[in-house]
């Protein structure tokens, strides 16, 4: 009987072999579920920027030449990104009587239709007389 060179993997190495790609295996699917949690995260933050943005924009097109834009507070829900967002904008008066500070808070709107309690974005802008 004629005794082969070769032989096989035992037993033992083929566990080892599994054992290394089950613990490789999990950390992996570990990571990819961090990365579409930031993923979903920067995304968020992003269209609320947007909308921070926009609205600081509009009030500034809007605004009456020679007023300075009048204080107070305003909740409204926009729609961006196929998701609902609530705009908190408040205006305030400033130490120079031309200027408003405008504070702008992005939410993401909860299923009772109300916005939560920390902003995903968060803009401060001012607007002057001109």
């Amino acid at each position: 009987m004629k005794v082969s060179k070769f032989r096989g993997f035992t037993l033992i190495e083929i566990l080892v072999a599994l054992a290394i790609f089950a613990v490789v295996s999990i950390t992996i699917y570990g990571r990819i579920g961090d990365l579409l949690l930031q993923t979903g995260s920067l995304e968020a933050r992003t269209f609320a920027t947007w909308i921070a943005q926009n609205t600081l924009t509009r009030l500034q097109l809007e605004q009456v030449p020679g007023e300075a834009p009048s204080a107070g507070r305003t909740v409204e829900n926009v729609a961006m990104a196929n998701r609902d967002w609530e705009l908190q904008t408040e205006i305030s008066a400033t130490a120079d009587p031309g200027l408003r500070r405008v504070e702008i808070r992005v939410h993401h709107v909860n299923s009772d239709g109300r916005g939560d309690s920390d902003p995903v974005a968060r803009l401060t802008g001012f607007l002057g007389q001109y």
